[in-house]
Order: structure tokens, then C-alpha cells, then sequence
């Protein structure tokens, strides 16, 4: 074809697939158009008197023909796009190793496959060094053709597939689609679905000062699948620690100051998968908690009842976004004069506990005590996901103290930026 007529393929194949759901059969459609019965009403004008006179059985066959011509360049570029030839190396946000870890839901399941991509080569396999290899190369600002040579697994020399991508999660997270059948189809089937990036540097050791900067975890997954791969992006001034990075639980620690004045003792927890608390009786051992029965998990199910916790005094719940996902923010404290709460082994007043990690992790929880105030986010990732994070100081603190402690790690939460685990 001319490069206009390519041009004009490639843009009616991108508007017609994904405007009907499916893959267009361009040969059923000219057959259609030509079998079409003609119209029979004719205009008031007599024939020849003109374009605007003549009959409209005449107009419509014209407008079949234009048809036929529309679709068979269509049906043209459908079928040359796999042959098109590469121009250049692929984009460099794509040369990474990825992999698929787990199984991925909702369906289809994927199996574990690695994937590696450079400028002119894509591995594909099982195992991180068994891959399968091909050319690959661009062939527009989101296709990549990729063709088989004698490295290529289940592959004939030649087979060329076409495929389109697309790129999300900061660049860590890659869907590849066949824009039409691969020649190979092992291939198509080894490739097509999503990728999670496999080459990112590890997270920064525990219990050491973290620079200044971004960092990300190597272990926390903040949509708490434990299948998954997620990871959390975050950015801290100096002094501060990362004291847990596990799969459900994340832990950031500013220690006190060494110099004489106001301490900074300051924690931020978050944890996957929170549930409000059943109460406790009053004076009973601060043991085991049970969930509170009847309260769902979304972050609309889990702010009333926070609020009307017995002894728990709350501001009003703001809404925020953090990373593109909506969440509320509490501040809690407990009730002025309030005496009443589970109890230490020694026999201390505790306070009121409210949310903890549930489900089979059983982690870490938040709760109020005197002059322990707390600052409680829940970020809601849909289908009853929720992350928690509470920030909050150690040791008793004047109000005044802790609201402008938070003015600190405030930007810090809103750093926060979730890497997803899947589509």
C-alpha cells in the first residue's frame, strides 16, 4: 500500500476494534455492502439533471462502492500489519526484565513466565535463563513488532506478531495485547497479559537512616495480596528509619532527638487489611481482639462506627487523595475524663482499642490512651481493599505538640505512591 492508505489502515483498525469489542472481518463487511438491496425511492429531479437529481438508488450504490473501498484498505492494513517492518528499537521504558510472579487474578490465571526486553531482542520463558528469543523492534509510538528467528521456541523462522502495549504504575507495570494473531501462536500465548517489572532496585536495609528521597519497599504489597507483587513508593526528609518492610506491614520511625527540647518520637504504620474492633469490657485483660461483628471493610463501612466508638473523640473525617486513590483521615483521642478501657497485665489503663490488621496476617493495631492522640488514614483500593495508616507519637504529648508533629509527616504521607499488582 501507499503510506497514506497505511496511515489511514492503521488508524480505522484503532478506532473499529475497540468501538465493537471484538476483531472486524473486513472481507463479511464488502459482502455485505454488496449484497445490499438498492433503494427504490427516487428523487423528484429527473435523472441527469446533476449530481443533486439523480435517482438515490444510483447514490446508494455509490456509497456501497465508497464502502467496499473504505473496507478493503481496511482489510488490507489488517492483514500486512504482522509484516510491517520494524523502525527502529523499542521504546526504552520497555527494556526491563518483567515477570509474572503469580498467578494473577481475576482471569484469565497467568502462569509464572519471565520476560526480558532490550533494544532489538525479546526473551520469553518459563525460566529467567530458558527464555525463548526474538527480534523485536517499534513499529509506532505504542506497537512493537517482533519477529522469530532460530532462537525463537515453538517458532518458525520468520513468524511475525504484531503487539500493542500500554504502561502503567510509574513505568512498573506492562499489558501487551496481539494487535491481530501472531504467526506463531505459542508465542502470542506466552506473551499476551500483564508484566510486573522484575529489575527494580531492592528496598533500603532496616533500622538504618534512610537518606534523603524517594525510596521503595522490597516486601510491602499496600492492596494486601499476598500473591502479588506491589510494592510502596515513598519520599522522606532526613532522619528518618524504616523499621518493618514486610508483606503486610510497614513501619517508618523518626527516634527522639538527642539535643535538649521537644521530642519527636514519631511512628507511621501501615498495615493491610484493617477491621474495627469488637469492644472490650471494661477492665478486661488487653489480650486477643475479636472483630467487631455487622462492619464491612470498605472505608465507608469503617468511619462511622470509628466515630461512635464509646470514649474515642474524632474530628470529622477529610477526604484526601494519595496517589490517585480516595481515602479519610481521622484525628482520635481519648474522651476527656474517660476511665473505663481494657487493661495491661500490670493493671494500667490502656485506653480504647479501635482498628486492627484482620484476616489471617493478625498484625499490628491502633487504639487511643491518654494523651496519645492518632492520626488514622484509610485509603480505599475497591472490591473491600483497605489500607490503614496511623501516625501518632510515643509517649504522652500536649495537642499543640502532635498537630504540629503531623505538619511533618503530612508530605511524607502524601508521598506515598502504590505500585500495582495487577490489571
Amino acid at each position: 500500500m501507499e503510506s497514506f492508505e497505511r496511515r489511514l489502515a492503521d488508524r480505522a483498525q484503532a478506532y473499529t476494534d475497540p468501538a465493537v469489542a471484538r476483531r472486524v472481518d473486513p472481507l463479511e463487511i464488502a459482502r455485505t455492502a454488496m449484497g445490499a438491496r438498492s433503494v427504490t425511492t427516487w428523487s423528484v429531479r429527473p435523472p441527469g439533471s446533476g449530481l443533486l437529481g439523480r435517482p438515490f438508488a444510483v447514490m446508494a450504490w455509490a456509497l456501497a462502492a465508497v464502502a467496499v473501498v473504505v473496507v478493503g484498505v481496511v482489510g488490507s492494513g489488517i492483514q500486512r500489519r504482522p509484516t510491517e517492518t520494524p523502525s527502529g528499537p523499542i521504546a526504552e521504558v520497555l527494556r526491563h526484565a518483567w515477570q509474572r510472579p503469580l498467578p494473577v487474578a481475576p482471569e484469565p490465571i497467568y502462569a509464572t513466565a519471565y520476560l526480558n526486553l532490550t533494544a532489538t531482542e525479546l526473551g520469553v520463558g518459563p525460566e529467567p535463563d530458558a527464555a525463548s528469543r526474538s527480534a523485536i523492534g517499534a513499529a509506532g509510538l505504542d506497537t512493537v513488532v517482533i519477529t522469530a528467528t532460530a532462537a525463537t521456541a515453538g517458532c518458525t523462522i520468520g513468524d511475525v506478531g504484531s503487539y500493542r502495549w500500554t504502561m502503567e504504575g510509574k513505568g512498573t507495570f506492562l499489558t501487551l495485547t496481539a494487535t491481530s494473531p501472531d504467526a506463531c501462536a505459542a508465542r502470542e500465548k506466552a506473551l499476551t497479559g500483564p508484566w510486573v517489572r522484575a529489575d527494580l532496585p531492592p528496598g533500603p536495609a532496616l533500622g538504618v537512616t534512610l537518606k534523603p528521597g524517594v525510596h521503595a519497599t522490597s516486601r510491602f504489597n499496600p492492596f494486601g495480596d499476598l500473591a502479588g507483587s506491589g510494592r510502596l513508593s515513598f519520599t522522606v526528609p532526613d532522619g528518618w528509619i524504616l523499621e518493618e518492610d514486610s508483606a503486610t506491614v510497614f513501619v517508618l520511625h523518626q527516634p527522639p532527638d538527642t539535643a535538649p527540647g521537644p521530642s519527636r518520637d514519631t511512628l507511621v504504620v501501615a498495615f493491610t487489611g484493617p477491621r474495627m474492633v469488637a469492644e472490650f469490657a471494661d477492665g478486661a485483660d488487653c489480650g486477643a481482639a475479636n472483630d467487631a461483628p455487622g462492619i464491612g471493610t470498605d472505608v465507608a463501612d469503617l468511619v462511622p462506627p470509628i466515630r461512635a466508638r464509646p470514649g474515642v473523640v474524632s474530628t470529622a473525617p477529610e477526604a484526601l487523595t494519595i496517589d490517585g486513590h480516595a481515602g479519610q483521615m481521622l484525628d482520635l483521642e481519648l474522651a476527656p475524663a474517660w476511665t473505663r478501657g481494657c487493661r495491661s497485665p500490670q493493671g494500667l489503663v490502656v485506653g480504647v482499642p479501635i482498628v486492627r490488621q484482620g484476616g489471617p496476617a493478625q498484625g499490628p493495631g491502633v487504639g487511643v490512651q491518654t494523651n496519645q492522640p492518632v492520626r488514622l488514614y484509610l485509603m480505599d483500593f475497591g472490591d473491600g481493599r483497605t489500607l490503614a495508616i496511623a501516625a501518632f507519637m510515643l509517649g504522652p504529648v500536649e495537642r499543640s505538640r502532635f498537630d504540629e508533629q503531623m505538619t511533618q509527616v503530612a508530605p511524607i504521607v502524601q508521598s506515598f505512591e502504590f505500585l500495582p499488582t495487577g490489571p
